[in-house]
């Protein structure tokens, strides 16, 4: 008995549908990575809004602070004071057990910079009466320390995802009244980009959903809708 092989033809039909298949899966496995990595992000910022209120019930209320204000008041930056709520430890240094928590939960999977913050918390919650006075075009303006001072917890935006190359581990969301450019990564995750709120919910969603003069401000505690 003779046994019939394959013809050329024949293979040059099932390599021709084995690289259709690759073709179309391709893209459709690489979009599935970005979403988990989305998916994972997401999850660690929620785990970092969760700290924060846990923070909050243990300081009368008060947010912690960013570098941008935590040396004047002699407290330790956000992510430092958080350290506790997230794994039992407490870091000042820049030991290995703080580099675990630096580049693994405050790393974003789709960040592709080394040695900067990932996330970066809204400044606006650290301002002083006359910095939120230069806003409002008056001396003195409202300051939001403190969780009770939000009006719209569940729309005011606390940390966004950093675009910035400097160490700075804030957001000036304040300046952009003043001309400067968002320092938010607006598109890490495709189109869009993860905020953590006030009430400590994680949401994606376009930078021009959250920001865009002169009616719509998320980053704003006062005007947040």
């Amino acid at each position: 008995m003779s046994r019939k092989g394959f013809t050329l033809l024949e293979l040059l039909v099932v390599v021709a549908i084995i690289a259709l298949l690759v073709g179309i899966l391709m893209p459709a496995m690489a979009s599935g990575r970005r979403v988990a990595r989305s998916v994972i992000c997401m999850t660690q910022m929620r785990q970092i809004g969760h700290a924060t209120l846990m923070y909050a019930q243990d300081y009368q209320q008060q947010l912690p602070r960013s570098t941008h204000s935590a040396l004047a008041h002699r407290a330790m930056p956000w992510g430092y004071a958080l350290s506790p709520y997230l794994d039992n430890g407490i870091y000042t240094g820049d030991g290995p057990q703080w580099q675990k928590l630096f580049n693994g939960l405050y790393r974003c999977p789709d960040d592709p910079r080394e040695e900067v913050w990932s996330y970066g918390k809204n400044a606006w919650f650290e301002l002083t009466p006359g910095e939120s006075g230069e806003i409002e075009g008056t001396a003195s303006g409202p300051v939001y320390p403190r969780t009770l001072d939000v009006p719209r917890p569940a729309a005011t935006i606390l940390y966004g995802e950093l675009a910035s190359g400097s160490m700075a581990d804030h957001i000036m969301a304040h300046f952009w009244y003043l001309g400067a450019s968002p320092e938010v990564d607006m598109y890490r995750h495709g189109d869009t980009s993860n905020y953590i709120f006030v009430d400590g919910h994680v949401e994606s969603r376009a930078f021009e959903t959250t920001f865009k003069l002169p009616t719509l401000d998320a980053w704003r505690p006062g005007t947040a809708q």
